[in-house]
């Protein structure tokens, strides 16, 4: 049991004094400053800082390239290119000046403290950047020239960086990201390197454009390199929306002119208004060029119009260009217009036409409108005047029977008046003159004494002929009482004319007297024995013309 004892004994000590040391050391830490950095090869003054929080006594470095630790002491001058940086031991820095960055820098360089007989390590990463070859682009297959809508595979390579190169694709200066893979890195024959690779498929607008592809790195001198390939696509004529030319002046000899693209060069052919027009042939006063070429892929197609009328402005303009790849028709439009003007709304031809035309129309229209007026055709033809003539017109002399009364005698009043004479014809007895016909139409107020209705006065004139009926005028005055009356609604004032046998001295039949019969607001049919006044007096006027 002693011998066991004595045995665990040193072995707990020699436990505990290891434990103290390893705990001493965990409680170190070393600060770097930078934990990583990249330099160029060549690079001068570089500097690296291993730091603790207590004073230290001692420092080393240790290469990546050796295995050798190189101590540092402030104050001291370099050795192999590494001398002291930092404020000093007592400030617990520990920090290398690197005077010439070469390839034996590049990897991990360590640092090692000391303080009170223990130590503790740092580790800074340090890459020397070298610069890759310049890029360089591998087609597949190889060639030069390409077929619109035809896909090609292209990648761009770099060898031998540190680190690798960030490469990219451009067309012309717009960056390409479809069709792009990942960045992938090689070796092949013992060189490494890494490639980018890019399909696309090419159209016609690629053709004259540069395919670039870059390198960027911080060990070109310019950070980037590029190389670039101009692609030769061959392609048919290019689509174009319906082009109008602006400002072109009447009477003088303009160029309609046409940019296209095609490759190879098209051949072109103009349609006016269903004419053709060969290229370098003329035609009336139209004349079409050979496509100029004004740079890869484009051409200038040209129709001189000798003598601009009005009429060529409405006129259909058709271009078809050709090659071996395909047909493309446009469609040009000519104006007198300048651009602005015809973008902002402004009136063309078929506008000022129908402009024209409208003001014609609407002149027209008004002349028709004066006309009518003026005759009283159509809407301005006036209603009938037969019930013209209103109150106010009371007291005027008239020359006809009742015309411009509202109210004509109806056909009941009419046919009582016929019978009624046919009967008195028959019988030979006609006592008195017959009332016939509407009454007055105004009526006395029965609450107002001495009111009465406006009279009437007749006047006749007659002409007999022996056997024969006498034509008879007669004028009707109305005149407007001087007394209120309420006004009814308006009736028909008339005056029949009747014919009265008159008897001879001998018994004999005498003969025929015309009699007047006039009707107011306060006749009343004439009885027998009873003769009204106005139809004596009128019998009597005629009695003593005999």
């Amino acid at each position: 049991m002693v011998d066991k004892q004595q045995f665990f004994l040193p072995c707990f000590v020699v436990c505990a004094i290891f434990s103290a040391i390893i705990s001493a050391q965990s409680q170190i830490r070393v600060d770097t400053d930078p934990a990583q950095v990249v330099v160029t090869e060549n690079q001068r003054n570089v500097s690296l800082m291993c730091r603790v929080g207590r004073p230290i006594q001692f420092c080393t470095f240790t290469l990546p390239s050796s295995s050798q630790q190189v101590a540092l002491t402030p104050g001291q001058p370099a050795a192999n290119g590494l001398q002291y940086f930092g404020e000093g031991y007592q400030k617990g820095q520990c920090g290398v000046t690197i005077d010439r960055i070469t390839t034996a820098h590049n990897g991990q360089v360590k640092c090692s403290v000391f303080v009170d007989g223990l130590s503790a390590e740092g580790l800074i990463d340090v890459v020397v950047a070298v610069s890759p070859s310049q890029p360089t682009i591998q087609l597949e297959p190889e060639t030069t020239y390409f077929e619109a809508g035809k896909q090609i595979t292209a990648h761009c390579v770099t060898t031998g960086g540190n680190p690798d190169p960030q490469l990219a694709w451009f067309l012309e200066n717009d960056p390409i990201y479809d069709g792009v893979d990942k960045q992938q890195d090689f070796e092949q024959d013992g060189t490494t390197g890494t490639a980018l690779t890019l399909r696309r498929i090419i159209n016609g607008n690629d053709n004259g454009k540069r395919l670039i592809c870059q390198a960027r790195h911080l060990a070109y001198p310019e950070g980037s390199s590029q190389t670039s390939l101009q692609l030769a696509v061959s392609f048919p004529p290019l689509y174009l929306p319906e082009h109008t030319i602006h400002g072109l002046t009447l009477g003088r000899t303009v160029d309609v002119t046409l940019v296209i693209e095609a490759n190879p060069k098209p051949r072109t052919h103009w349609t006016v208004d269903g004419v053709g027009i060969e290229e370098g042939t003329e035609q009336d006063r139209f004349a079409a060029r050979v496509p100029e070429q004004l740079e890869s892929g484009a051409y200038n197609v040209t129709l001189t119009i000798a003598g601009l009328t009005l009429e060529d402005l409405t006129k259909k303009y058709t271009l078809r260009a050709s090659n071996d790849f395909g047909v493309q028709d446009y469609t040009v439009m000519l104006s007198s217009l300048d651009a602005e003007v015809d973008e902002s709304g402004g009136v063309g031809i078929g506008g000022i036409i129908g402009i024209v035309l409208a003001a014609l129309i609407v002149l027209a229209a008004v002349a028709l409108i004066l006309v009518a007026r003026a005759t009283g055709r159509w809407c301005f033809r006036g209603k009938s005047t037969s019930t013209s003539t209103s109150n106010a017109r009371i007291g005027e002399t008239s020359d006809t029977e009742s015309a411009d009364l509202k109210q004509p005698i109806t056909k009941t009043q009419r046919l009582k008046i016929l019978f009624g004479r046919k009967r008195a014809e028959a019988t030979g007895e006609i006592a008195d003159n017959e009332l016939a016909g509407a009454p007055e139409d105004y009526g006395v107020d029965p609450t107002v004494e001495g009111k009465r209705p406006a009279t009437s006065t007749t006047t006749t004139t007659t002409t007999p002929t022996k056997d024969e009926p006498t034509i008879v005028y007669a004028e009707l005055e109305l005149k407007p009482s001087e007394h209120s009356y309420v006004a009814k609604p308006e009736s028909t004032e008339y005056a029949e004319i009747l014919y009265v046998q008159k008897p001879g001295d001998s018994g004999n039949d005498g003969a025929r007297i015309p009699v007047v019969v006039t009707g107011g607001s306060d006749a009343t049919p004439a009885t027998d024995g009873e003769r009204p006044a106005s139809t004596t007096t009128a019998a009597a006027a005629s009695s003593e013309k005999k």
